[in-house]
């Protein structure tokens, strides 16, 4: 499996400095899907660490 850099310390799969999900899934912020910049980027994999613990 791929090594995936991770550093979302509130992610239920972010363990020290890398993402242990399967899988991910990244997308567009923007509607258009023209991006150009990492911060025009979003993980969908994301899981708030909190919301894994009720």
């Amino acid at each position: 499996m791929p090594r995936i850099k991770c550093s979302v310390d509130q992610c239920l799969y972010q363990e020290g400095n890398e993402c242990k999900a399967s899988s991910i899934q990244v997308r567009p912020t923007l509607m258009d899907h023209m991006t150009t910049v990492p911060d025009d980027t979003a993980c969908d994999t994301f899981i708030p660490r909190h919301a894994a613990k009720k």
